[in-house]
C-alpha cells in the first residue's frame, strides 16, 4: 500500500512540474517581442504593425541629440545586444549601432529598402514613403514568421498602416500635379526626398548639404540663396530647427521681411503621432503656402 502511495505522489508530482513547465513555455512564448530601435519613428512603425506581440524602445527620443554625430553610452550598447530585432536607419546616420547589434536575431536596416540611395544623398530615410512602406512589410513577416498564431491581427494592421501609406502618396500626388517644378528653399536636406515625390524643386541642394554635413557653406552659394529669398523667387523657406547657424538666422530674418513662409522640419518624431500622421503635419502647411504663396 505504501509503495502504491509512493508511486502515486511521484505521479502527482510528475503532473505538477508538467504542468508548471507548460505554463512557464506558454507565458515564454506569449512574452512580446523586444525592439530596440535608435529612432522613435521605427520603433513607432513596429509597435503600430506588430501591436501586442512586441514592445518597443528607442534610443533617441529628443531633438536635442542628433544621430549623425551620437558617442553610444555602454547603456545603448547594452539595450542593443539584449533586443530581439534592432531597427536602424543607416545610410550613415547612426551606423555607429550596426556592430552593436550584429548578433541579435533580427537586424533591419532601412538603407536595405532604399536601392537608389548612395553615399552623400540625403539620408533620413524615413521621409521616404516607399522605403517606409517596404520597411513596415518586411517587419510584418518576419514577426508573423516568428508569431504565427497572430498573423491575422499582424496582417489587419499592416493592412491599416499600407492604407495610411496610400492617403500619404496620395496627398503627394496631388501636390505634385498642382505644383510640379516650384522653387523653394532649404537650410538642411532632412525631409528631401518627400519633397521631391511632391515635384517641388530644391534650389540649394548643395548648400543644404554643406550645413548638414558641416563642410563649409559657399559664400557665392549663400549670396544666391539670399537673393532667391529677398526677390521671392522661392514658395517657401523649410527650415530644420534642430540645425542652427548665423547664414541659417540671416536666413530666416530674410524670408519674414520679405513675406515669404518660413516651416519647420524636425527630423524626431513628435510625441503621440504615427508616421502618417507626422507626414500630414508637414504636408499639410507646405499644401497651404503653395496655395497661399505668389508663384
Amino acid at each position: 500500500m505504501r509503495c502504491l502511495r509512493h508511486g502515486g505522489l511521484q505521479t502527482i508530482f510528475a503532473l505538477s512540474v508538467w504542468a508548471f513547465m507548460s505554463f512557464f513555455s506558454s507565458v515564454a512564448h506569449a512574452a512580446p517581442r523586444h525592439i530596440v530601435c535608435v529612432e522613435s519613428v521605427w520603433c513607432r512603425i513596429a509597435q503600430d504593425i506588430g501591436g501586442e506581440s512586441v514592445t518597443t524602445q528607442a534610443l533617441i527620443t529628443s531633438q536635442d541629440l542628433d544621430p549623425h554625430h551620437l558617442h553610444p553610452t555602454p547603456s545603448m550598447a547594452r539595450q542593443l545586444a539584449q533586443a530581439d530585432a534592432v531597427l536602424i536607419n543607416g545610410a550613415t546616420y547612426d551606423d555607429w549601432a550596426l556592430p552593436l547589434s550584429e548578433n541579435t536575431m533580427l537586424r533591419m536596416v532601412a538603407t536595405d529598402y532604399a536601392p537608389s540611395w548612395k553615399e552623400g544623398d540625403d539620408p533620413h530615410l524615413f521621409f521616404d514613403p516607399d522605403t517606409v512602406y517596404h520597411f513596415g512589410e518586411h517587419f510584418a513577416h518576419w514577426l508573423i514568421s516568428q508569431e504565427p498564431d497572430h498573423k491575422a491581427a499582424i496582417e489587419a494592421r499592416l493592412n491599416t498602416f499600407q492604407r495610411h501609406y496610400d492617403a500619404i502618396t496620395q496627398h503627394l500626388a496631388s501636390l505634385n500635379a498642382r505644383f510640379h517644378g516650384q522653387a523653394i528653399a532649404v537650410t538642411e536636406p532632412a525631409g528631401e526626398r518627400l519633397l521631391h515625390r511632391a515635384g517641388l524643386h530644391v534650389i540649394d541642394q548643395s548648400w543644404a548639404h554643406a550645413i548638414m554635413n558641416d563642410s563649409g557653406v559657399s559664400p557665392r552659394e549663400t549670396a544666391a540663396l539670399e537673393d532667391a529669398i529677398t526677390k521671392k523667387t522661392v514658395r517657401f523657406l523649410l527650415v530644420n530647427p534642430t540645425v542652427s547657424s548665423p547664414q541659417i538666422d540671416r536666413l530666416v530674418s530674410l524670408a519674414q521681411t520679405h513675406s515669404v513662409p518660413v516651416l519647420r522640419l524636425g527630423e524626431t518624431l513628435p510625441s503621440g503621432l504615427s508616421w502618417a500622421e507626422w507626414m500630414n503635419t508637414i504636408l499639410t502647411p507646405i499644401d497651404r503656402a503653395l496655395s497661399q504663396s505668389t508663384p
